[in-house]
């Protein structure tokens, strides 16, 4: 199991603990990866829950709905961790103790 990206024949891009299986692909906790516009011709990249009223953490897709598979930034996997809790957060603040 590891933090991977799928892009999907519907055009989602899911990024989460991916499962490649015989005939299907797990994904567990996935997200949506979104593309949002800024100002000035910018885009942001952000992480919306995949079927968030759902009851079940884990989708499995057939191998011929997945286009690709694809190892995330860092940045995103970072995100993905901290939204998750899945993964070590490294606080960028100086934490100092006071006596």
């Amino acid at each position: 199991m590891s933090i991977s990206c799928i892009k999907t024949v519907t055009g989602e891009d899911l990024i989460g603990e991916v499962i490649v299986r015989e005939e299907e692909v797990d994904i567990i906790d996935p997200c949506v990866v979104v593309v949002v516009p800024t100002s000035q011709s910018q885009y942001s990249v952000g992480l919306a829950p995949f079927l968030p009223f759902a009851n079940s953490k884990k989708f499995s897709f057939r191998k011929e709905h997945v286009i690709m598979f694809y190892d995330p930034a860092d940045g995103l996997r970072n995100e993905y961790n901290r939204i998750t809790g899945k993964g070590i957060v490294v606080p960028t603040n100086k934490i100092e103790l006071v006596k």
